[in-house]
C-alpha cells in the first residue's frame, strides 16, 4: 500500500522538475568589466588569426599588416582604425572583413585601446599628435 503512494508522488515531482513549458535560461557569456581584458580577449578572438598573436601581421595569405610597434598603425587616427574594424579593409584595398555587426561598441573601443598597448611609448606619443 505504501508503495502505491510513493510512485505517484515521485512521478509528480519528476514532472514538476521537468516542465516542458519552462525552458532553462540561456547560458550567458560574462562580459569582462575591465576594458583591458575585453580588448585583449576581443583581439585574441577576432584579430589574431590574421594579424598574429602579437599584432606582428603577415601571418597568412591575406597579408594583414602589422598592428604592433613593427607596423605603422600608430600613424592612423583612432577613427581610421575604428573605421577599418567596423567597415573592413575594402576601402583601403585590403581584404579584412567588416566586424561592425559582430562586435559591440564596447569591444570596438576596447580593442582599439588594446592596440595602443602594442606600440612603443614614442609611437603612442606620435599617435596622440596625429589625432
Amino acid at each position: 500500500m505504501r508503495r502505491r503512494l510513493i510512485l505517484p508522488m515521485l512521478l509528480g515531482l519528476l514532472l514538476a522538475a521537468c516542465r516542458v513549458d519552462e525552458a532553462p535560461p540561456p547560458a550567458l557569456t560574462p562580459t569582462p568589466a575591465d576594458p583591458a581584458t575585453l580588448g585583449r580577449e576581443t583581439f585574441a578572438k577576432w584579430c589574431v588569426p590574421c594579424h598574429g598573436a602579437d599584432g606582428q601581421g603577415f601571418v597568412n595569405a591575406l597579408n594583414a599588416p602589422a598592428l604592433n610597434a613593427g607596423g605603422e598603425a600608430y600613424t592612423l587616427s583612432d577613427q581610421a582604425i575604428l573605421d577599418a574594424i567596423i567597415d573592413g579593409g575594402a576601402a583601403s584595398g585590403g581584404a579584412m572583413a567588416p566586424l561592425g555587426n559582430a562586435l559591440t561598441d564596447e569591444q570596438e573601443a576596447a580593442v582599439l585601446q588594446y592596440l595602443h598597448t602594442l606600440w612603443t611609448d614614442e609611437e603612442r606619443a606620435a599617435h596622440v599628435h596625429a589625432e
